[in-house]
């Protein structure tokens, strides 16, 4: 799966449901250039997204979790009796 691109997910949302950027920034109390800018990012704060899914009603937190828990190039990222084990990489 490819990562998702949030800004991108939330235009294409804002389109199916025929919202504007300008009802946006006047829903979320922005400027309106602080909408494109948002569009443009990848990654999105959790709290604007769940403005944003209870707004588009969309979960967009839904969205977040289908994306795949990839580890960073130094360590590797397990599970274990629900406990997270991050092991440093030889």
């Amino acid at each position: 799966m490819d990562k998702i691109h949030f800004g991108n997910e939330i235009r294409r949302v804002m389109e199916i449901r025929g919202t504007s950027a300008s009802e946006i920034a006047k829903a979320l109390n922005l400027h309106v250039h602080s909408v494109y800018d948002m569009l443009k990012r990848e990654n999105i704060d959790v709290y604007r997204l769940m403005e944003l899914s209870e707004l588009l009603n969309y979960d967009f937190l839904q969205t977040a979790r289908l994306e795949p828990l990839q580890s960073p190039d130094w360590c590797e990222i397990n599970f274990d009796d629900d406990k997270i084990v991050i092991s440093r990489k030889p």
